[in-house]
């Protein structure tokens, strides 16, 4: 029988190179889509899946009036906690100032998505609200090769070569 002797510096090497790829694999696991901060006039937006769409609308509470989410048709985003209404900076002695209310979203699924908000009194039913904002949301799927994969599709079924 033949004993084999491992040298010191073989297992040392051994060692390194695993910390390092659970290290790479943790790192990649963390990585987080970039999220999408939408402008208050509404628009067309395209965000990744698994990232964040918050969606900032000014307003002033003390007139009554709120943002409300009127319409979601489709369902690739969820709302993730409702809204927050953040008052801007206001100076001292000064009371009931406008602000911001934020929703924020997270994108689940590849779709599209329209988002409508309204800008009216809860209590006053049948009025027309103030304001309506829409979004219209495209949620991509994860990967920098979509692009590609979708070039590539769309030409196999044309017949074409890339």
């Amino acid at each position: 029988m033949m004993y084999v002797r491992r040298t010191p510096i073989v297992g040392a090497v051994h060692r390194a190179m695993v910390v390092s790829a659970l290290t790479a694999l943790t790192a990649c696991a963390t990585l987080e889509p970039e999220g999408v901060t939408a402008g208050p006039g509404g628009g067309a937006y395209v965000v990744r899946r698994g990232a964040p769409l918050v969606i900032g609308l000014e307003g002033d509470l003390t007139t009554g009036y709120v943002w409300e989410l009127q319409r979601s048709s489709g369902a690739p985003l969820l709302l993730a906690g409702g809204s927050d209404f953040t008052p801007a900076p206001l100076p001292a002695g000064m009371m009931g100032v406008a602000g911001t209310t934020t929703f924020r979203f997270r994108a689940l699924e590849p779709g599209t998505t329209t988002l409508e908000f309204a800008y009216r009194r809860p209590l006053e039913e049948g009025v027309a609200p103030a304001k309506v904002v829409r979004y219209d949301v495209t949620v991509r799927p994860l990967g920098r090769l979509y692009g590609l994969f979708e070039r590539v599709s769309a030409n196999a079924a044309s017949g074409q070569r890339n």
